[in-house]
């Protein structure tokens, strides 16, 4: 392909969809929109992915909302010196914050190898 490029595309675009190609730029490592779109136009086999990240951002929201429920109720199983049900909570509470962790570190894998799919 030729380094000497004559014709120019444009398009309009939503300061939302903006956000989303510069950050889809930052990710991929491209200096430039031009070298971004040549790169993702030109491909041999183009590939679109789109995740959702804000049903991702409200799963954990509950999630924590989860693990504050529980750390309430093991304070109170404290405070009434009921020592079983505090073990109980205090694992659940342990169990959650692992599974947060856990989720929110596999969501993280699986964007940057699907950045790597798509470079």
């Amino acid at each position: 392909m030729s380094r000497y490029r004559t014709v120019l595309k444009k398009c309009y675009i939503t300061e939302e969809q903006n956000e989303i190609v510069n950050n889809l730029i930052e990710m991929t490592n491209h200096l430039s929109f031009s070298s971004y779109a040549r790169k993702m136009l030109f491909k041999s086999s183009p590939i679109y992915l789109q995740f959702d990240f804000e049903s991702y951002h409200d799963f954990i929201f509950q999630v924590r909302r989860i693990i504050n429920n529980l750390r309430q109720l093991e304070r109170i199983a404290e405070q009434s010196e009921d020592f079983d049900n505090e073990r109980i909570f205090h694992y659940c509470v342990e169990l959650m914050i692992g599974y947060e962790k856990k989720t929110s570190k596999q969501v993280k894998e699986l964007v940057k190898r699907l950045n790597k799919k798509t470079r």
